[in-house]
């Protein structure tokens, strides 16, 4: 998030598109990437994603708030997620995502 604030921050705020994301923790992503790293080879794609399901515009505004960042967060359909603008749907991984099981407040509660 502090990347994407940094890239999409405008005079008036950080724009952020209202696409749906799982996001995960990235103590959740090392330990999944350690456990394929001493498995047989997988031969396909790891997905990997958290318990629940936001609009990234609103888990923007509850990081920045939670950092204590007093900008303001621009709903804006056609903001660009890392350069690209991407399909309301298109960040959300597969129904076989290995899921996490931290959620944004309990991961919020640890910073």
């Amino acid at each position: 998030m502090d990347a994407l604030s940094r890239s999409t921050a405008h005079t008036d705020g950080v724009h952020v598109a209202p696409v749906q994301i799982r996001p995960v923790s990235t103590d959740h992503v090392a330990a999944e990437l350690a456990h394929v790293a001493v498995e047989l080879p997988m031969f396909g794609a790891l997905e990997i994603a958290g318990p629940e399901e936001f609009p990234l515009d609103e888990l923007a505004a509850k990081l920045l708030a939670a950092r204590g960042d007093l900008r303001g967060v621009v709903t804006a359909a056609r903001a660009p997620f890392f350069g690209a603008v991407v399909g309301e749907r298109s960040l959300l991984p597969r129904t076989t995502a290995h899921p996490g099981h931290e959620t944004l407040t309990q991961w919020l509660g640890r910073r």
